[in-house]
């Protein structure tokens, strides 16, 4: 039992550390004007999560350009490649993207729309608190709500940029997998692609 922890940490810190194509760090440009640029330049607006449990399909909301143009491009330039799952927030979300390592070097502008809701199925961008007065998300950990009437302290707190259109069984079966303080007993790896 031990031997396979070991293994599936070694597997985890491995892929994060090479799983990335290119470099995504904006170094001195400003996250906004990068991200509204990249947006016009691309306009999709679903990605589909591929999990072994099952596929998750997200349509992104156009209401957060910013949000929307960064998960794009994440997606396209393979950051979401053999990614987990992470944490399992208890009748609430799971949590998923670039724990720890390979952290970028820029935060995502607040998007806060007071009409998009922690609703069950939606998206919405983790963030920092220590140092982020502005409540900018961050620019790769994201999370889906399973739970809405858990999830409604949240609203005003983190920016909702979209909602899953196909296969919320699987976001179930994910928040219903043994965990252990929020992390699941087994990795639980995803990879996130263009339809």
């Amino acid at each position: 039992m031990i031997l396979r922890k070991y293994v599936y940490l070694f597997l985890f810190l491995w892929l994060s550390l090479f799983s990335c194509k290119k470099d995504l760090r904006l170094f001195d440009k400003d996250p906004k004007t990068f991200l509204t640029e990249y947006g016009k330049e691309n306009p999709e607006n679903e990605v589909i999560i591929k999990t072994v449990g099952g596929d998750i399909k997200i349509r992104l909301y156009d209401e957060t350009p910013l949000h929307r143009a960064n998960f794009i491009r994440l997606v396209k330039s393979g950051y979401y490649v053999s990614r987990t799952f992470y944490r399992i927030v208890y009748q609430t979300a799971i949590q998923g993207g670039g724990e720890y390592l390979d952290q970028l070097d820029y935060l995502v502008p607040p998007e806060y729309r007071s009409h998009l809701k922690h609703k069950r199925g939606a998206i919405a961008m983790a963030r920092y608190d220590e140092g982020n007065p502005e409540k900018a998300s961050s620019p790769t950990e994201f999370y889906i709500v399973t739970n809405e009437a858990e999830a409604q302290k949240l609203n005003g707190n983190y920016v909702v940029f979209g909602e899953v259109i196909a296969g919320m069984e699987v976001v179930d079966k994910i928040q219903q997998a043994p965990e252990y303080y929020e992390k699941p007993a087994i990795p639980v790896f995803f990879r996130i692609e263009m339809p």
